[in-house]
């Protein structure tokens, strides 16, 4: 056992675990005489440095009135800082001060931690750094955040050094640096801290920055589970749930997530809720397991919130609801879940359990963006791109798609591709495009195939290759791209890259016709004499929509009127004038007189 006078030397170099341990020590009389005062002292010095038992222990002294007069608004702060990070005593100390008191809430916490971090109070600057994130007390802001982990890692607060890590992780109010993430995330876990190591042992299970190796992240919750950690618990049971780095054991998993849930872990209640409603190491009980599914949830365990939002859904479980299902997401979106921000995003996006509303789909969005999901990434780029919710920015649209891009998300290479060919948020590249094309070509993209087969028939960008552009339209054809089918119809008609062929050229300009490509339409009725009717059971919205991707002016007229005056589809004044521009561009009399109606409407 550590001497009193080395406890203090390093407690006074600013290890926290010594500060912890000194007030134990005086706590307890242990090793010196017991003195509630200097007990405090010291875990309050633990406390400001991010501990969360002494966070714990500062917030029931307050509540308690021992060593220090009874305050219940300090109390509420310093146990909201643990319970923020899930220790469960916490949690329920603050549920009983919320039934017998009024007490701060959202903006009163946001104005106590405020005007504490400019006394230059460590935990306090990291307090707002969450309460920047995710919103409480004040608008989200995931640069400000950043910056105030940043102030509180600073000052030696561990909680604000694992949070920056976080966010250089998903690239939250800061450039996206996983591997830098990573490694400062293995520096606060060696240095004791419980979200650190569950965080590091995230990254090893998906290779975030680091490997991907799932048995060393069940390594490190194996470790962390040997000492007591209930987080640690929790995510050993998902390992034999899943098979996450070890073989499949539905009877550990039960164990693991039980014992969890008996030290008050609501991640460990969510466990053995899927436990039960599986059948997993338990008797199948899904009446229980949704009960105890529903209860996490209400306690604030996200994953069980996106689940039940998931199954109300789905609707095979539960009775299907969509706006229950769009709340438990909206209420898991608020607490900072990305995937649930996301979806959240989606519902605002489709009008799935809320009113369509482009605003709020774009905020959820770029929430889901800046806490790192790859999908939102995109969404947001898209918007930005668009201006769809949000002030049109084509280079922020470019940079949100470059993250999911680089992720892999081929609709976000695809905006990539087009962005460099039309120089839309960066520099006009067309070989940088006909590169970026070219390799979604090869993944079965069909508009990339198109674009790489245009490349090499036309000769402008690359040399003229009519048999590479022959093997890129048939890919795209088969793919039933409708100009893929299109062009390659003129290939069979001209001879081009492959022998003259009239049947085939027929053949494929049909099957464009059918899709509703109007030159090939008239094509084959100047070839058979016939004619060719729509395939399909679209709505007329929906048919004048695909004829117009395919360049009918007149379609494209049609589909501005529809958003016009929100025939079939919600009314957009800017959408309608997107479609009028490109018939008037293609000469069309009717979408000129529009526009200029538009315009004399303010609709500009």
């Amino acid at each position: 056992m550590e001497s009193i006078e080395e406890l203090l030397s390093k407690a006074e170099g600013g290890d926290v675990n010594s500060c912890f341990k000194l007030g134990q020590r005086h706590a307890m009389g242990d090793g010196v005489e017991a003195d509630e005062a200097e007990a405090f002292k010291w875990y309050m010095r633990a406390a400001a440095l991010g501990h969360i038992i002494s966070e714990f222990v500062v917030g029931k002294c307050y509540a308690e009135g021992i060593a220090v007069p009874k305050d219940v608004d300090e109390a509420v702060m310093w146990l909201s800082k643990a319970a923020l990070k899930g220790y469960p005593e916490a949690v329920r100390e603050l549920n009983a001060i919320f039934e017998e008191a009024d007490v701060p809430r959202d903006k009163k916490l946001f104005e106590y931690h405020l005007a504490k971090a400019s006394e230059g109070s460590p935990s306090s600057m990291y307090m707002l750094g969450v309460f920047y994130d995710i919103g409480i007390g004040v608008e989200a802001d995931a640069q400000k955040a950043y910056e105030m982990f940043c102030a509180s890692a600073d000052l030696g607060n561990i909680d604000g050094e694992c949070s920056k890590a976080v966010c250089m992780t998903r690239g939250t109010g800061t450039d996206r640096d996983r591997a830098g993430g990573a490694a400062l995330l293995k520096a606060c876990a060696d240095k004791g801290s419980e979200r650190a190591k569950c965080e590091y042992a995230r990254c090893c299970e998906h290779g975030i920055g680091v490997p991907k190796s799932p048995e060393a992240a069940f390594g490190i919750y194996s470790q962390m589970s040997d000492t007591g950690s209930a987080a640690g618990q929790y995510n050993l049971g998902r390992c034999y749930m899943d098979g996450i780095g070890t073989q499949k054991d539905p009877t550990f998993a039960h164990s693991w997530f039980t014992v969890s849930a008996s030290a008050g872990s609501i991640d460990g209640e969510f466990g053995l809720a899927r436990c039960l409603m599986g059948g997993v190491g338990v008797d199948k009980n899904k009446d229980e397991g949704i009960k105890r599914l529903t209860e996490a949830a209400e306690n604030g365990q996200t994953d069980a919130m996106v689940m039940l939002g998931q199954m109300h859904a789905k609707g095979s479980i539960v009775p299907k609801n969509p706006s229950l299902s769009a709340e438990w997401f909206k209420r898991a979106a608020d607490l900072g879940d990305p995937y649930a921000e996301y979806t959240t995003g989606n519902n605002y996006h489709e009008g799935v359990g809320f009113r369509k509303n482009p605003k709020k789909a774009a905020y959820y969005f770029e929430r889901s963006a800046q806490h790192g999901y790859t999908v939102g990434c995109h969404m947001i780029g898209s918007a930005y791109m668009s201006g769809n919710g949000v002030e049109r920015n084509e280079r922020k649209g470019f940079e949100w798609c470059s993250r999911a891009a680089e992720d892999g998300y081929l609709k976000s290479q695809f905006v990539l591709a087009e962005s460099y060919a039309r120089g839309r948020g960066v520099k006009k590249d067309p070989l940088k495009a006909l590169e970026l094309h070219s390799y979604l070509a090869e993944k079965g993209y069909n508009k990339s195939q198109l674009y790489v087969g245009m490349c090499y028939l036309e000769g402008k960008i690359v040399k003229a290759n009519e048999k590479k552009a022959f093997e890129c339209f048939t890919k795209g054809a088969e793919g039933a791209n409708a100009v893929c089918q299109y062009f390659l119809g003129h290939c069979y008609a001209n001879g081009k890259g492959t022998a003259q062929d009239e049947k085939k050229a027929i053949l494929w300009y049909t099957r464009a016709a059918e899709q509703g490509h109007t030159m090939s339409k008239e094509l084959v009725e100047k070839y058979t004499g016939g004619t060719v009717g729509y395939k399909g059971d679209a709505s007329p919205f929906e048919s004048y929509m695909l004829k117009a991707e395919n360049g009918d002016p007149e379609a494209m007229f049609i589909i501005g009127r529809y958003f016009e005056d929100g025939i079939g589809v919600e009314q957009d004044l800017d959408e309608a004038k997107k479609w009028y521009n490109k018939s008037a561009s293609l000469r069309h009399s009717g979408a000129s007189k529009a526009l200029n109606r538009l315009r004399s409407k303010g609709g500009q």
